[in-house]
């Protein structure tokens, strides 16, 4: 059962300040299984050498999140990756940036803003 929370905002609709590890470990999990489905001599990406680190960081709760960082955000904008990789890393890379699903309702308490959003129970 989901819990709910009030989480810091980077600014008023910047981003979550704290992240759904669980979610994380979740999406991680279906993006590592679609990475380990990637042929090592065909990948002109490198998908195995840019995401399948970030991931397996993820999974071990070593990365530093909020992470902004996509590595491939130029083949994104210039719409050269597969549908496959946007549908299998678009929901990891999005739960690792905070990224709003949806304009939250702000809450302002002390110069800061906050919102109230569901964490995933930890398994």
């Amino acid at each position: 059962m989901p819990t709910k929370k009030l989480v810091e905002l980077n600014g008023e609709y910047g981003g979550w300040m704290e992240i759904d590890q669980a979610k994380v470990k979740r999406l991680a999990s279906n993006f590592k299984e679609w990475l380990l489905k990637v042929d090592p001599n065909n990948d002109p990406f490198d998908f195995i050498k840019k995401d399948l680190p970030l991931v397996n960081s993820a999974l071990n709760g070593t990365l530093k999140t909020p992470f902004n960082d996509s590595p491939h955000n130029w083949e994104i904008r210039e719409g050269l990756l597969p549908r496959d990789y946007l549908k299998a890393a678009s929901p990891f890379y999005n739960a690792v940036a905070g990224a709003l699903l949806s304009p939250p309702q702000v809450i302002k308490k002390n110069g800061r803003y906050y919102a109230w959003t569901e964490f995933e129970d930890p398994e």
